[in-house]
């Protein structure tokens, strides 16, 4: 099993839950996985085009998966994938 961290702002999708437990051979079958659980989920975490926007940042044992193969990257049992938004604010002055 990997283990999802859900972030705060998508909660709501996902139960309020703050983990959720799927398999997958990659990050890709992950996020579909929680996405087959969790309809609506995927729509928070891709664009039209089915990438990952810039705006939302995903690790895989706190590495950037950008850094490894994108979504195509290998996951182990035991693996924690993390779904993190861009955090946009401050004030200019």
């Amino acid at each position: 099993m990997i283990s999802v961290y859900i972030p705060t702002p998508f909660r709501r999708m996902v139960a309020n839950r703050e983990y959720v437990e799927v398999e997958g051979a990659n990050v890709g079958e992950v996020l579909d996985a929680v996405e087959a659980k969790y309809p609506g989920f995927g729509d928070l975490v891709y664009d039209r085009e089915r990438h990952v926007p810039t705006h939302i940042n995903i690790y895989l044992n706190n590495q950037e998966i950008h850094d490894l193969d994108g979504i195509a990257t290998v996951v182990a049992d035991g693996d924690q994938v993390a779904v993190i938004p861009a955090l946009a604010g401050g004030s200019g002055a």
